[in-house]
């Protein structure tokens, strides 16, 4: 007989509820505290601690930083070692508010970059993502729009973008689904994000 565990482990979005609540627990960190840390509303993290609410892409960019571990780890794909291979049908995927997306790293916490192929359809509302890094996105199939800041970039399958993300950014697509890689790259130890201002 299934137990509700075992089923909420069987579940991605349940796990990735569960990790949340995890890894709050095991810093000892309040919800307060964790909004300050990220930006992401109180509300809106026990709403995803509970379930009730998929985290969007840069949302779990910015956890994952917060909490000093992977994307991976965060949403329970990774089996750290030396090397890791993705084998594109068999990745595991999670549906989120962004689209379904599969992440395609998992060297663990040490490594300073995280892959995730992302499916984006029509019908997905915008969402506006800033965290600490860069990001690099390229276009596998189909047409996107990317708002970086003020400015709109049309981008087609071949197309990618590199960009701050400590810029507002948010990605959509056009008419017909399309599917982008996102590779987000952490600023080092140490190094200050970059400034619009910066020469």
């Amino acid at each position: 007989m299934t137990t509700r565990a075992q089923a909420d482990q069987d579940d991605p979005e349940k796990r990735v509820a569960a990790r949340l609540r995890e890894l709050r627990r095991e810093r000892g960190v309040t919800l307060a505290t964790l909004a300050d840390w990220t930006g992401i509303s109180a509300a809106h993290l026990s709403r995803m601690e509970k379930g009730e609410r998929q985290p969007s892409i840069g949302s779990l960019i910015q956890l994952a930083r917060a909490y000093g571990v992977s994307l991976g780890e965060l949403v329970g794909d990774e089996r750290p070692r030396e090397h890791h291979v993705v084998r594109g049908a068999a990745a595991p995927v999670h549906e989120g508010p962004d689209g379904p997306y599969a992440m395609m790293t998992g060297l663990g916490p040490r490594s300073a970059l995280e892959a995730v192929r992302l499916e984006l359809t029509a019908d997905r509302p915008e969402r506006v993502a800033v965290h600490a890094g860069e990001e690099w996105v390229y276009v596998v199939r189909g047409r996107i729009v990317a708002r970086i800041g003020e400015e709109e970039v049309s981008l087609v399958a071949g197309d990618a973008l590199h960009f701050d993300a400590a810029a507002r950014h948010s990605l959509w697509s056009r008419e017909e689904p399309a599917t982008v890689l996102i590779v987000s790259v952490a600023p080092p130890p140490g190094r200050p994000p970059h400034s619009a201002g910066s020469a």
